[in-house]
């Protein structure tokens, strides 16, 4: 690509050549080493490119060969400024656009978060705003670490977040840690033991590291130790005779259960869209709007729909303007009540919806003890229901390890309690 460009920013021309010996003139552009480049063979003829200036220095190679080079097409700067060279007021608002670009490059336009669950963006783009991190600032008035800390000590949900500045973006990527109230999570090659995460029964236990600590049957507690780091290798009396540490691995099933209730009124309000509508658009820049067309309260009742784009050059180069178009449709409410089976209907959708949150968390319903039930007035499902999942934990050990001592250090331990 960059070949490319400056191929456009010398110029070059497309020449057909013809004549006696187009071969040795070929042959003679190669040994003075001018650049050819889309070599086409048209029968007796030739077709290729070659920059302007070398197609300057041609003459006596023509002269000497017998062949002769007519231009086909004409590429590149040169000729674009020579074909606009009294237009002067184009090049000065190109120019001015190229410089106006430039200069919006300087800055962020676009805030973009990734990876939040539980934490909203306007939370997250609020709190960054009290810190002077907003839409319009430099560049180079970002500080990654700073940022990265400041979120961190914010909000304690987030265990990682990484910044960076893509073109006029700046990409804020996020990793929260969902049970943040068990502290760290250790890494991978460092001793770590396994911890219940929820209330509950274990049923199955299947330990390929540590020290089983909680047995099959057994009620734990959020946080109770399951698995152990510490393994102890006995001799041959029983006793202990090494211990070491090691990043307890291990698949615990424990069954739970949890209460459910939900209601909402039989009697709501249904709408019924009558088909008028109306557009508006507007621009925003950056932070003035700009509408076009009626706005505000058309209809007695109505829903607004909003559709908006930012403008952007690049994927990453946004500009400071957006384009928005606004649908306003009316409708018309009426008082209703939901049936007998709506209502069931309804009711049970809901359920669904609940349980199947559940078990994209990883649980698995064995019990669904949920009644649904109507009074003529609300409609209430309310009930128990048990479920299933690994629910284990990595943290720390919660007792401080041992250091390693010196082997030579030991044996003069030993030796002391012995003399002793």
């Amino acid at each position: 690509m960059l070949t490319a460009f400056v191929k456009f920013l010398k110029g070059y021309v497309k020449i057909r050549l013809t004549g006696y010996s187009p071969e040795r003139f070929l042959n003679l552009c190669g040994r003075y080493h001018m650049i050819i480049w889309e070599l086409q063979n048209k029968g007796t003829e030739y077709e290729m490119c070659i920059s302007i200036s070398s197609f300057k220095k041609l003459r006596p190679l023509l002269r000497k060969t017998g062949t002769k080079a007519v231009i086909l097409e004409r590429h590149g700067l040169p000729f674009i400024l020579y074909r606009y060279r009294k237009r002067k007021m184009f090049a000065a608002g190109a120019a001015g656009a190229a410089v106006l670009l430039y200069g919006m490059s300087l800055f962020i336009w676009n805030i973009h978060i990734e990876g939040t669950s539980s934490l909203s963006d306007p939370m997250i783009l609020e709190f960054l705003e009290e810190q002077q991190v907003v839409h319009g600032m430099r560049k180079t008035a970002v500080h990654g670490g700073w940022i990265e800390e400041a979120l961190r000590k914010q909000f304690p949900e987030i265990t990682w977040t990484s910044v960076e500045v893509k073109g006029t973006r700046l990409i804020i990527h996020i990793k929260e840690n969902e049970d943040a109230d068990y502290g760290a999570i250790p890494e991978p090659d460092q001793p770590a033991e396994l911890v219940a995460k929820t209330d509950g029964t274990v049923v199955s236990m299947i330990v390929r590291s540590g020290t089983q600590e909680a047995q099959i049957g057994q009620l734990v507690k959020q946080g109770d130790l399951l698995v152990s780091s510490k393994i102890e290798v006995l001799d041959d009396a029983g006793e202990p005779a090494h211990t070491y540490y090691v990043h307890a691995d291990a698949d615990v099933i424990i069954r739970s259960s949890g209460h459910y209730e939900s209601s909402f009124p039989l009697q709501y309000r249904k709408k019924e869209y009558t088909g008028r509508k109306k557009t508006c658009y507007y621009v925003i820049l950056g932070n003035k709007r700009i509408t076009f067309g009626h706005t505000g309260d058309i209809y007695e009742e109505q829903d607004v729909l909003t559709k908006e784009m930012p403008l952007k050059l690049t994927e990453n180069f946004y500009l400071p303007v957006s384009f928005g178009k606004s649908m306003i449709k009316e409708y018309i409410s009426e008082e209703v009540i939901y049936t007998e089976r709506e209502a069931q209907e309804k009711a049970q959708q809901e359920l669904s919806l609940f349980f199947e949150k559940l078990s994209r968390k990883g649980l698995q319903i064995i019990e669904n003890n949920v009644k649904i039930e109507s009074n003529g007035v609300l409609c209430r499902a309310s009930g128990t229901y048990v479920t299933e999942e690994n629910a284990v934990q990595e943290q720390t050990p919660r007792t401080e390890l041992p250091t390693q001592d010196d082997p030579e250090e030991e044996r003069e331990r030993t030796s002391s309690d012995i003399t002793g």
